[in-house]
């Protein structure tokens, strides 16, 4: 019987608003929905000193060391990537679980990066970080692409998948037309929407020159966090929108008539489910969730090459398959039904929480 728990994080999920951070408050309510109480060891609880170089590396460190010396009071640790790498060696009960893997993103990226930052992220955080984190725990990966990597990377085989979960209740279709009047958006004419920081990491290069490239679509890029809007193409075909409510997103995919993904690395890929869910095709590239959702039918004619292509086949595959889009609206009602359905299924907030119940040893009586 699990009775008390914690959980180690980078920052504050009730401060510091991010992808990691909307996980980590969920994992709190489904603990406490099972009656386990539940404490966050952040790094924003350090105020010791400490020597190592990186000064983030040694926070995430010193977090780490602050719950072994309370752990005797916990029945169930549980660490977000690489953070439990100073709970060492783990004494309790403890899961890691991997929302991406930082070898798999050193590869993916490894040619749009300074070296040094390559090699960062492929030794520093992922050969030594995720390595020593992963040390006689219970592995949880986000998706089989994850899986995939952790085997790959570090001959880790017993990894568990627990895909993500989206509210289905929030993230449903909408009127198109109200949602357009409502955003300022053209009524008549085809739109296309980016989700995500405008980083050449997610593929931001590549959406500025099919920008230029279709100036008979309407575009609305929606960025996050750390984005510069300065850096976006002003254009009268581009509508820029910075800080929008998560809830209000349904509104903005209702708007659309396709989502354009480009990102070169992807753990798991949040957008591409919630779009879905609200019924909206996706084009985007062989990342995260999309290996798993977009290689089956009628998914399949959506999914673009991995960026190792290249830019140029990248953007050649993206006219491509805008053009096939708005020529097939047969094919668009298919894929959009087939799009929720599949959402509702497997990608639910209640499939996740029942899934990851499971891994977590939750149901154990």
């Amino acid at each position: 019987m699990i009775a008390k728990a914690a959980i180690i994080t980078a920052f504050d999920p009730f401060t510091f608003k991010g992808g990691i951070e909307t996980y980590t408050i969920q994992l709190v309510d489904l603990l406490e929905n099972h009656h386990v109480n539940t404490s966050i060891y952040h790094t924003g609880l350090v105020n010791k000193k400490h020597d190592f170089h990186n000064d983030y590396l040694g926070r995430l460190y010193l977090t780490g060391r602050m719950l072994l010396e309370n752990d005797k009071d916990y029945d169930l640790v549980i660490a977000n990537a690489f953070y439990g790498l100073g709970y060492f060696p783990p004494r309790v009960k403890t899961c890691n679980i991997f929302h991406l893997t930082h070898m798999g993103f050193a590869e993916k990226i490894k040619d749009v990066v300074p070296p040094s930052q390559y090699l960062e992220w492929k030794f520093l955080w992922g050969e030594l970080s995720e390595s020593v984190s992963s040390y006689d725990r219970i592995k949880i990966a986000v998706s089989e692409s994850i899986k995939d990597e952790l085997s790959k990377y570090y001959g880790f085989s017993d990894a568990k998948v627990v895909p993500h979960g989206i509210d289905t209740n929030i993230f449903v279709k909408s009127d198109k037309v109200i949602c357009r009047r409502k955003w300022g958006i053209p009524e008549e004419t085809c739109v296309g929407l980016y989700v995500g920081r405008w980083d050449i990491l997610k593929g931001c290069d590549i959406l500025e020159e099919i920008i230029y490239m279709k100036p008979d679509l309407y575009w609305i890029v929606i960025l996050g966090t750390g984005s510069d809007k300065d850096a976006v193409p002003v254009r009268e075909n581009v509508k820029v929108i910075e800080q929008i409510e998560h809830e209000k997103m349904n509104e903005i995919y209702s708007a659309a008539d396709f989502m354009l993904f480009l990102s070169r690395y992807e753990g798991f890929g949040y957008v591409i489910v919630e779009a879905m869910a609200c019924e909206l095709p996706v084009i985007t590239t062989n990342v995260g969730i999309a290996k798993t959702i977009l290689k089956k039918e009628p998914f399949d004619v959506f999914l673009l090459p991995d960026a190792s292509y290249g830019k140029e086949e990248l953007i050649h595959s993206c006219m491509q398959k805008i053009d096939f889009l708005k020529n097939n609206r047969g094919l668009i009602t298919e894929v959009s039904r087939e799009g929720r359905r599949i959402i509702e299924e497997d990608y639910s907030l209640s499939s996740w929480k029942n899934t990851m119940s499971g891994a977590l040893g939750l149901l154990e009586v």
